[in-house]
């Protein structure tokens, strides 16, 4: 399995365990000693006596805590690490210099010999007579081994 779906089944896990442990129990049985509650004004009315005191609401905010639990998983799964790549690729892109052996996005293998003075182009020498143009955003990174095999 790859990372990518390793992520998916863990975060699927973790939401459900969450809102099990969050959404509270809820019973669909009808205790035999409470009515209805359609039935609850015609009972007292007959039988003249109390009704139980009614369960306070939980607050406003409650009912939105497991949307920010949730929220706040996602930005640590999914978006952080993102936006941690984006940064390495960012300054990995600036840091291009001549001579450093590079692969772009379509799998081309060369040495940077020229990089342009706008610093949108990258040329990059394939061969002893090839040398090709390319923008420095289609660098997909930097080869560690400077040696030709």
């Amino acid at each position: 399995m790859t990372y990518r779906s390793l992520t998916g089944v863990t975060l699927s896990l973790l939401l459900t365990l969450l809102l099990t442990l969050l959404l509270p129990a809820q019973s669909f049985a009808l205790d035999e000693s409470t009515p209805p509650a359609d039935s609850t004004a015609a009972s007292d009315a007959t039988a003249g006596g109390t009704t139980a005191e009614a369960v306070p609401a939980p607050p406003g905010f409650v009912q939105f805590l497991p949307i920010m639990i949730i929220g706040i998983m996602f930005y640590f799964i999914l978006l952080r690490p993102q936006q941690k790549e984006q940064q390495r690729r960012k300054e990995t892109l600036q840091a291009l210099k001549k001579h450093d052996k590079v692969v772009t996005s379509g799998g081309m293998v060369g040495t940077i010999s020229d990089l342009s003075s706008d610093g949108r182009f990258v040329t990059l020498k394939v061969d002893d007579n090839t040398r090709i143009r390319f923008l420095r955003s289609s660098v997909h990174g930097v080869l560690e081994d400077k040696t030709e095999p």
